[in-house]
């Protein structure tokens, strides 16, 4: 039998694990548990409304993926320490005792990036990049669709792929049969759900008239989700430029992303690569840990596209 490599190793948990916490978020979703789910969680690393409550199910969905990856990860060869980085978890490192400098892999997580829509219903997603600080690059993400239930994932040495358990269906990401290349009729991805974002759009006159344009279409996503919607060949285009997304959030469609191909620019028009900067993203989080290091991206298929974006947002 062949034997498996680390990244292959490394994928398989993490699909396991993303899979568990997609069903247990779907289980306790039920109207009975909802009030309980709700309440306030006392947690340094975030700062919300007291009218918009952080909900326990965010812990719970944590805490279920750091037990499974102390489980899963000690089986890992060659592998003795290891750090989670979540917005929940902040920076830790396992098993306990252990130096984070003695720490090979960084698993980067995001146990339901956009609660908000899960406590409704209608969106969410469970995420997981694993990060080796030897090769300086990610070597495996996944990003789970909770209640569509598909997983998406990547790996160093693998393709991009997804499998729909609903349809039981599997495919390689490849952005779809005919990606645009350019933004008339366009599909866009944004994220509008705060205010300060929406404002920020809708100043974006010269954007927002290109999309117009044969009647394209502004959809409504957030973090890694809106990557990997243009992976797939759901929308032509993911934007974020008011105010960026937290290395948990974007990492595992980031990463998802380059392997399927698409062009990922920063708002100079600069390739980003999945190689980081650890230093610098550790402590930016812990000088202020509501105010983490965020990247700003347009994501395309096709790279005219996502010049036309950036050069769109540099006028306006």
């Amino acid at each position: 039998m062949e034997e498996l490599t680390l990244d292959h190793l490394v994928l398989r948990y993490c699909r396991q694990i993303v899979m568990q916490a997609m069903d247990y978020v779907r289980s306790r979703m039920r109207e009975e548990n909802l009030h309980a789910l709700r309440r306030q969680v006392q947690n340094v690393h975030i700062e919300k409304s007291e009218l918009n409550l952080t909900s326990v199910i965010d812990q719970e969905a944590e805490d279920l993926i750091v037990e499974a990856l102390r489980f899963k990860f000690a089986k890992l060869p060659g592998v003795k320490a290891y750090t989670v980085f979540s917005e929940e978890l902040g920076i830790q490192t396992f098993p306990e005792g252990a130096s984070e400098a003695d720490a090979d892999l960084v698993v980067f997580v995001d146990p339901i990036d956009g609660t908000e829509f899960v406590e409704a219903l209608q969106g969410g997603w469970s995420l997981i990049a694993v990060y080796d600080r030897r090769e300086n690059d990610v070597i495996a993400a996944v990003a789970g669709d909770i209640f569509l239930d598909r997983i998406y994932w990547a790996s160093r040495s693998g393709y991009a792929e997804c499998l729909d358990f609903i349809t039981h269906s599997w495919f390689r990401l490849d952005g779809g049969a005919q990606p645009k290349s350019c933004l008339a009729g366009a599909r866009v991805n944004v994220l509008t759900t705060k205010v300060d974002r929406y404002r920020a759009l809708s100043k974006q006159t010269a954007l927002m008239d290109a999309i117009r344009e044969q009647d394209g279409r502004v959809n409504l996503s957030w973090g890694s989700n809106t990557i990997i919607q243009v992976a797939a060949g759901y929308a032509d285009v993911a934007i974020e430029f008011a105010r960026g997304f937290a290395t948990y959030d974007i990492l595992p469609g980031l990463y998802i992303g380059l392997k399927t191909g698409l062009t990922i620019l920063d708002l100079h028009g600069n390739p980003i690569t999945s190689q980081l900067n650890l230093d610098e993203i550790f402590a930016a989080f812990r000088m202020d840990a509501k105010h983490p290091k965020r990247t700003p991206f347009v994501a395309a298929m096709n790279p005219p596209l996502a010049e036309q974006v950036i050069s769109l947002l540099k006028t306006a």
